[in-house]
């Protein structure tokens, strides 16, 4: 039997920036890691920001046991920020 493994809801809210190709494109990266991480988790929520300190990146997770999982990453540029937010993701498939 051939199963669709669905993906968990997610929300994402832009600050101080709009939607680009982009920054979609990695958030769909940092979403598939989540999956991959946190299997059966239900929700995703972000916050993606540009300010002039910086830019970040937020992400709060309901876990499967319905714990929630909340994390911020930063960075003088999106690369940075995201690669942060995807080493936080890394720790928790570990156990973090």
């Amino acid at each position: 039997m051939n199963q669709r493994r669905l993906s968990m809801d997610r929300q994402v809210t832009f600050k101080g920036t709009e939607p680009t190709d982009d920054l979609e494109s990695r958030i769909e990266g940092v979403q598939s890691k989540l999956e991959e991480a946190a299997p059966g988790a239900r929700f995703a929520k972000y916050v993606v920001e540009a300010a002039p300190r910086g830019y970040a990146v937020g992400l709060v997770v309901t876990l499967a046991d319905g714990r929630s999982w909340v994390r911020q990453a930063e960075g003088s540029d999106w690369d940075r920020a995201f690669l942060e937010i995807e080493r936080r993701i890394d720790r928790l498939a570990e156990g973090d």
